[in-house]
């Protein structure tokens, strides 16, 4: 028999931590990313803010799954829950398309950000929901190999410029290949972490009660590991060819196969603590502060992830029009020094959370979880 009240602390905590990290670094990135980019500081904003996209796309295979489990549990019909997967893929797929938008300007729509990323995996992990654990490792295992070979052909590099952005073209060979290989969050290798998502939430939560697998640890340890390994060979020199493409240096754009599984190690290692800490049988912690704030940012965290980039974003393309500069993007990471710009996104978590706090008691009305529920049913 399936037990329904699990609350799954886990995922709602890492994915309020995978929300704030993304908060800090693009206030970081926004305000600061030309103006002191060599400061310790900036680094140290910059490798922690490496990790949220990531989490944030590996708990979105893992929720799928406790999605589904919990409509099991309810009786609900298999079509009505394909319908709904199919109706919330598409639509954050939609929201991500708008988001590009409105956001970074219309030629920016084709950017590929990881809203369409996200909207697009649960579209195409659903159909692989009842594969064996083997052959999703499988699965997983093949888009990490063949995503660096592809974006050999795909000329992955032609698509950025000179400071290290993503170009959209129209074209519609470019716009599929920016959306498979070449975006900022394209298919692939980014599919690898919803997949994996999906496989550790199948695992760890498939069973009438939450069981934490041995090899769990051992795998993110030993990923971590791999992922350093290859970074260290990757930093000798002679490495040419498909070799250096393999076993390149740790970039996030592209996601090198060093990112790739030393980022994979990290979401295994947060979730194994985590997971260990709060869901396990008998450590049912109650609503202590730490949750009840985890939970209320996890549950709002698609609005946190929409509003937080318009605060950002829209006041440097009002100061670039105000002051009469021809770059719109004039002002982009020029702001200001990279302490200030943690200090902004720390008030802005803070005055967001008081916000939602007024939201929740209004059930959340109008916010883009809201506006979601109503058109996935």
């Amino acid at each position: 028999m399936i037990i329904v009240s699990q609350r799954y602390y886990s995922i709602d905590i890492l994915r309020a931590l995978a929300i704030i990290g993304m908060i800090q670094i693009h206030f970081v990135e926004n305000y600061s990313s030309y103006y002191d980019s060599d400061s310790l500081l900036y680094l140290l904003s910059d490798l922690i803010g490496s990790i949220p996209a990531p989490l944030f796309a590996f708990l979105v295979g893992m929720s799928l799954f406790v999605s589904i489990k919990k409509q099991e549990g309810l009786g609900v019909a298999p079509a009505l829950i394909a319908d709904r997967n199919l109706r919330r893929g598409v639509a954050l797929f939609f929201f991500g398309l708008v988001f590009a938008t409105l956001i970074w300007m219309p030629e920016e729509v084709f950017n590929w950000d990881i809203l369409t990323m996200i909207g697009a995996s649960l579209l195409i992990l659903y159909p692989f929901r009842n594969l064996s654990s083997g052959r999703i490792l499988a699965v997983i295992l093949i888009i990490i190999a063949l995503s660096p070979l592809l974006r050999i052909y795909s000329d992955y590099y032609s698509y950025w410029n000179q400071w290290g952005e993503y170009v959209p073209s129209t074209r519609l060979k470019d716009v599929l290949l920016g959306f498979v290989l070449n975006g900022y969050f394209p298919l692939l290798p980014w599919l690898a972490f919803p997949f994996g998502g999906y496989l550790v939430g199948r695992i760890c939560f498939g069973e009438p009660l939450p069981k934490l697998p041995r090899g769990l640890l051992s795998a993110a340890i030993g990923l971590v590991l791999v992922s350093l390994g290859m970074i260290a060979v990757a930093s000798l020199n002679g490495l040419t060819g498909l070799v250096s493409d393999y076993l390149g240096p740790l970039t996030f754009y592209p996601a090198s196969t060093s990112y790739v599984l030393l980022t994979m190690g990290v979401c295994l290692l947060l979730f194994t603590f985590f997971f260990h800490r709060y869901d396990l049988p008998g450590k049912e912690p109650g609503d202590n502060a730490f949750l009840i704030f985890c939970r209320r940012y996890s549950r709002y965290a698609l609005t946190a992830y929409i509003l937080h980039h318009a605060v950002q974003v829209w006041p440097l393309l009002a100061a670039a029009s105000l002051t009469g500069k021809t770059d719109k993007w004039f002002y982009y990471g020029e702001v200001m020094p990279t302490i200030y710009a943690l200090i902004l996104a720390v008030i802005f978590t803070v005055i967001f959370y008081f916000l939602i706090v007024a939201w929740d008691k209004r059930e959340g009305r109008y916010s883009f979880e809201w506006l979601l529920r109503r058109l996935t049913g």
